[in-house]
């Protein structure tokens, strides 16, 4: 009725309304989606890291493997000495039934997934290898093909090496360095 007002001068007859439904906006429909869609997504995810921890029980209490979430996404942080022989980057047979099993839950999942080699900063000291950075992202490559062989998309992977640049520990004790050589699987949310 104002705009016509404004811009004729006609004046409408009020129309009466029999009911009156609320009208949400679209950006709080939107909104309201977007949270379902992220409680939807919390939740497959912290079913995945359960079913994850629960296969890897028994590394996670010794010590030997680490299940974390955060914002990012679900982190899987394995010690190289469960996966490989010092200075190696094939695949011992007990890391192929574990990460085996891993990619049974994993082959399913939407989710990208990069996979990160990571060494301690003693230089490398074998001709197969010319750096630590050579050898940790083959060792990620080593985890990635096994997935890949287990039914997980390829698309979906990504293999990194980062070398001795990202420790979790100094590396002024054998066992801070042993915490440095690991692979670490990021399910990212």
């Amino acid at each position: 009725e104002a705009l016509g007002d404004a811009f004729g001068g006609r004046q409408m007859a009020p129309q009466a309304y029999t009911s009156v439904e609320p009208v949400l906006p679209l950006s709080h429909i939107v909104n309201r989606k977007r949270h379902e869609a992220a409680r939807r997504e919390r939740e497959r995810m912290e079913t995945l890291a359960k079913d994850l921890n629960a296969t890897l029980l028994p590394l996670v209490k010794s010590g030997q493997v680490r299940v974390t979430q955060n914002a990012r996404g679900i982190s899987i942080e394995l010690n190289a000495s469960v996966l490989f022989a010092q200075g190696e980057a094939a695949l011992q047979p007990d890391a192929r039934e574990i990460l085996g099993e891993v990619a049974g839950l994993l082959k399913n999942d939407p989710h990208r997934i990069e996979v990160e080699g990571h060494t301690d900063n003693t230089p490398i000291t074998n001709d197969k290898y010319a750096s630590n950075w050579e050898l940790s992202a083959v060792r990620a490559a080593s985890v990635v093909r096994l997935f890949i062989e287990n039914g997980v998309q390829d698309a979906r992977l990504s293999a990194i090496g980062h070398g001795a640049t990202r420790p979790v520990a100094a590396n002024d004790t054998p066992a801070n360095q042993a915490r440095n050589r690991r692979v670490a699987v990021m399910i990212l949310a």
